[in-house]
């Protein structure tokens, strides 16, 4: 069942099938980078992008799907790799999540595609996080059709998880995404998924959901695979296993648990590190993140896969989902598992008993800290004025987070995450006492503040939180898309990915990129289409894009400042191409 020789990226697994193209896409993740989220509309993008540092492609792929995707995460757990101005387009798609009495621990995607009237569903689920972390990880993928009028039972948990994420959520969603979410639940109940290969039986297990169960793990032999994993859990996971459990985690974790849950039917193993080559390159792994259960039964072996450690929290407290598949102890069983992990794990002795070190406890409590601050609902509003002014403050249910931070010596302060100079330690319970922040571009307004927490010690943790935005300026976004238009060329290429006609006809090989476009037509080995011909080509399908493309338009028409950016003629061109589409609208309607 888990081969470590496979190697899969999340980018191969969201990628439609086909003649397919994304309909919907739900994902979730506890902590999350922005700028990998970036990453992911590249994997729908119908067009060719050359390369990840392709500013105009993955500018045009997020804009295509912003009303497509939604990603929840736990709130206090959001962060920023490497800064981009894209992160705007990702402000209605980012869903901050926060539960009373645990975590929102899940890390599933459940994606919709569409061929014409036809639709196709694969739902993944993965120990990874959205980040740009390179730990050794597990994912299942499941491949779905859907059978109308028809409900399938084992849908339950997932359906159940899709609907109860508009709950969740620090920030009420608008309502249209909350439908369109509760439509999503009711499809994928009819959902018929395929099994994985030699697999007899499926199920789902989403965990800290009204109704949620704690699975059955009784049987005569056990594997977990956790990178965590605390006495309480390994006592939950192994009550009902009647001989040996062996357990693959990391050695800090394996230390840290008491010496009376180490006993004669345990053996612990960690990842040798020695044994992984360099041939596994693109990308070269290290660390254990990954979560598994198996457990060997008369019926054969059960294999729990997703994000569950373990740990009694993750099955009682958090929201965790896992997938549970079973099939032949000679393929998915716990020595079959162990065979194929081969030299890639070592047996690790140890005694117990270390004691979390001080680093540890205080990292833990200002991540803490940041969860409780992450979960307030924040308010950015925008003032009149170039530039521009901000008011931001918290609802009144933060003041006792600040005041507990204030008696543990933990300091607080926000920044915009578009300008680290631009912030405050104060936070205001309400907008009268809101401190304003002046001189703020146009394109640096945001509603991603970044929070800092310090404690007394010099140690300091930060995330970031999305607040509500109110007032803001229509032609914000505009402008952060004009911004990444540096020269002609790359202009020429945004129009011409906007209008989505013929994929690739602007690529020529490996020399591809914005600066072979030439206006009229496309240099190199291409079909010689220019943007002349492809605005054509839209307006004879009476293009609805064309409207976004004149919104573009006219705000580099206004805000040039001396790029030159529209090629000699086209304003000729583009009016005349309006002209023609509001009349052939007109005459359509």
């Amino acid at each position: 069942m888990l081969e470590p020789q496979t190697r899969a990226t999340l980018t191969e697994q969201l990628t439609p099938p086909t003649g397919y193209q994304l309909s919907h896409a739900v994902g979730t993740t506890f902590t999350l980078d922005l700028a990998t989220a970036l990453s992911v509309p590249l994997s729908f993008a119908s067009h060719h992008v050359a390369a990840d540092d392709d500013t105009i492609g993955i500018l045009d792929a997020v804009r295509r799907v912003a009303d497509k995707m939604d990603i929840f995460a736990q709130a206090g757990e959001i962060s920023m790799g490497a800064a981009s101005d894209l992160v705007a387009l990702l402000e209605e798609s980012v869903h901050p999540v926060h539960v009373n009495h645990g975590l929102f621990h899940p890390k599933v995607w459940f994606l919709e595609y569409a061929a014409g009237d036809h639709r196709a569903y694969r739902f993944l689920c993965a120990s990874r996080n959205l980040t740009e972390d390179h730990s050794w990880d597990t994912l299942v993928r499941l491949d779905g059709t859907f059978d109308r009028g028809v409900t399938h039972a084992e849908n339950a948990p997932l359906a159940d998880l899709l609907e109860a994420l508009p709950r969740l959520v620090v920030n009420p969603l608008p309502a249209e995404r909350a439908a369109a979410l509760r439509a999503f639940a009711d499809r994928l109940r009819a959902v018929s998924w395929e099994l994985p290969s030699n697999a007899h039986a499926l199920r789902f297990h989403a965990l800290g959901i009204p109704g949620a169960d704690v699975p059955d793990f009784q049987g005569k032999r056990a594997l977990i695979i956790s990178p965590f994993a605390t006495e309480d859990g390994l006592r939950l996971l192994r009550s009902d296993v009647r001989t040996a459990t062996h357990l693959l985690s990391r050695a800090t974790t394996l230390d840290a648990l008491p010496a009376e849950a180490i006993d004669e039917k345990l053996s612990t193993y960690v990842l040798d590190e020695a044994a992984i080559g360099d041939d596994l390159d693109p990308v070269r792994l290290n660390g254990l993140h990954a979560k598994v259960v198996i457990v060997d039964r008369r019926d054969g072996s059960h294999v729990f896969l997703g994000s569950a450690n373990a740990t009694r929290a993750a099955w009682h407290s958090n929201v965790e989902v896992m997938v549970e598949i079973t099939g032949p102890r000679s393929t998915f069983g716990v020595e079959a598992t162990l065979d194929a992990l081969g030299d890639l794990k070592e047996e690790y002795i140890t005694e117990g008993g270390v004691e979390e070190s001080e680093e540890e406890r205080a990292k833990r409590r200002l991540e803490s800290m940041l969860r409780d601050v992450a979960a307030a609902h924040f308010t950015v509003r925008v003032l009149p004025g170039a530039p521009h002014s901000l008011r931001v403050w918290a609802d009144a249910g933060l003041a006792a987070t600040v005041e507990r931070a204030s008696r543990e010596g933990i300091s607080l302060r926000w920044h915009l995450l578009t300008r680290a100079d631009l912030g405050a330690t104060l936070f205001a319970p309400d907008e009268d006492a809101a401190p304003t922040v002046t001189g703020v571009p146009l394109t640096d307004i945001t509603p991603f503040i970044c929070m800092i927490a310090r404690d007394a010690a010099g140690n300091d943790r930060r995330t970031i939180v999305l607040a509500a935005l109110l007032d803001d300026v229509p032609s914000r976004k505009d402008a952060i898309v004009a911004r990444q238009l540096t020269d002609r060329a790359s202009f020429l290429r945004l129009l011409t990915l906007m209008l989505e006609l013929s994929g690739n006809i602007f690529n020529s090989g490996e020399n591809s990129g914005a600066a072979q476009f030439a206006f009229g037509a496309a240099s190199g080995d291409s079909d010689g289409s220019g943007v002349f011909e492809a605005l054509v080509r839209a307006l004879g399908k009476g293009h609805q894009g064309l409207d976004e493309v004149r919104r573009i338009i006219d705000f580099v028409r206004e805000n040039d400042d001396g790029r030159n950016l529209l090629p000699d003629g086209f304003d000729v061109l583009w009016s005349n191409v309006w002209r023609a589409y509001t009349s052939l609208n007109g005459a359509r309607r």
